[in-house]
C-alpha cells in the first residue's frame, strides 16, 4: 500500500512545471513573504520557512493526486523564494530611514527594485547551480534538509517516523524554551560568567540539525570561531581594561560580519572569476542544462526599469546589477 502511495519522479518537464504547482507556489509565496517580512522587522532575524513549505507542498499536492517529487520541488521552491525576497527587503530598505528619517519611498520604485533584485538573483542562482552543487558539491544544509524531508514524507515507513518524530521533539523543546520558559535558552557555566567569559551552549534543535547536516569540518570551524571570540578576545580585552563588555561584544559581531563578507569575496575571487568561462559559457551559449542566452537582454531591461521607474541613473543602475552579481 505504501509503495502505491509514493509519487516518484517526473518523466517530463510538463509534469514538473504544472499550473497547480505555479498557483500553489505563488499563493504560498505571498503568504510566506508577508509573514516573513513581519517576523524580520519585529525580530531583526528571519528563520527560514524552507522545511515548513516543503511539508506543505508535499501534503497539498499529494492530496490533489497524480503528483511527483519534481512538481513538489517547484511549489516549495517558489514559496521559499518569498521568504528570501522578504529578507532582502527587510534588511536593506530600513537603512533608508536610518540615513534619512524624513525619506519617502514610493510603492512603484520599491516594487521595481524588489522585482529587479529577485530576477537577478534567480538568474545568478541558475547560472551557478551546476558549478557549486554538482561540480564543487558544496553542502547546502537547508536545501539538503528540504530534500530529505520530501523524500522521507513520500517514502513513509521508518524513515518518515524518525523525521516527523524529530520534528515533534524539536517543537516540544522549542515551546518549553520560548513559550513557557521551562528550558534555558543557553547553558552557561557560572564560573565562566564570573570571569566575563560568556561562553555556553545554545539549546537549539535547529542548530543541532544544521551541525549534523554540514558535518564536523564546517561545524568545527564554526565552533572554533566561538571559542576564539568568547574564550580569548572578549575576556582578554575586557579583563585587561582595553574595552567595555558592550564594545567588545559589538566588535565580536563585526568579526562575524567581516568573515561572511570576506568569505564571499574570497569565493568570488578564487572560485568564480578564474572559472567564469567554464561556469557561464555553457549556459550563456545554450549548451548547458539551463539555457541563459536571454539573460543579458533581461539585465538590459532591468537597467531600463531601474532608471525609469525607480528614478536611478544609468550608471547607478548598472552598478546595482553588477553589485547583485
Amino acid at each position: 500500500m505504501e509503495e502505491q502511495n509514493r509519487v516518484g519522479y517526473a518523466s517530463s518537464f510538463e509534469e514538473q512545471f504544472t499550473l497547480r504547482a505555479i498557483v500553489l507556489g505563488i499563493t504560498g509565496s505571498i503568504i510566506i513573504t508577508t509573514s516573513s517580512m513581519y517576523v524580520a522587522l519585529r525580530m531583526g532575524a528571519l528563520p527560514w520557512p524552507t522545511i515548513f513549505v516543503a511539508i506543505l507542498s508535499l501534503t497539498v499536492l499529494k492530496a490533489c493526486g497524480r503528483t511527483n517529487l519534481n512538481e513538489i520541488n517547484v511549489a516549495h521552491t517558489a514559496m521559499s523564494a518569498g521568504a528570501m525576497v522578504a529578507g532582502g527587503v527587510a534588511f536593506t530598505v530600513p537603512g533608508i530611514w536610518m540615513l534619512d528619517p524624513e525619506a519617502v519611498v514610493g510603492f512603484w520604485p520599491l516594487l521595481a527594485v524588489t522585482l529587479s533584485g529577485t530576477i537577478l538573483g534567480v538568474i545568478f542562482v541558475a547560472a551557478m547551480r551546476r558549478h557549486f552543487i554538482e561540480v564543487e558539491q558544496l553542502p547546502f544544509p537547508m536545501g539538503i534538509a528540504a530534500a530529505e524531508t520530501v523524500l522521507a514524507g513520500d517514502e513513509g515507513g521508518q524513515k518518515a517516523k524518525w523525521l516527523f518524530g524529530s520534528l515533534g521533539v524539536a517543537a516540544v523543546i522549542t515551546a518549553l524554551r520560548d513559550q513557557w520558559g521551562k528550558i534555558p535558552a543557553a547553558l552557561m557555566p557560572a564560573a565562566l560568567w564570573q570571569r566575563n567569559i560568556q561562553f555556553g551552549v545554545w539549546v537549539s534543535p535547529m542548530a543541532a540539525g544544521i551541525g549534523y547536516l554540514i558535518g564536523p569540518l564546517f561545524m568545527g570551524t564554526w565552533f572554533l570561531g566561538a571559542v576564539l571570540s568568547y574564550l580569548l578576545f572578549i575576556p582578554l580585552t575586557v579583563n585587561g581594561g582595553y574595552l567595555s563588555l558592550e564594545t567588545a561584544t559589538a566588535i565580536k559581531d563585526s568579526f562575524g560580519i567581516g568573515l561572511i563578507v570576506g568569505a564571499g569575496v574570497g569565493v568570488l575571487l578564487k572560485g568564480v572569476l578564474p572559472k567564469a568561462r567554464e561556469v557561464f559559457s555553457p549556459m550563456l551559449g545554450g549548451r548547458g542544462d539551463i539555457n541563459l542566452r536571454w539573460a543579458p537582454f533581461v539585465m538590459a531591461a532591468i537597467a531600463v526599469c531601474l532608471t525609469v521607474i525607480a528614478g536611478m541613473g544609468v550608471v547607478a543602475s548598472i552598478v546595482t546589477i553588477l553589485g547583485v552579481w
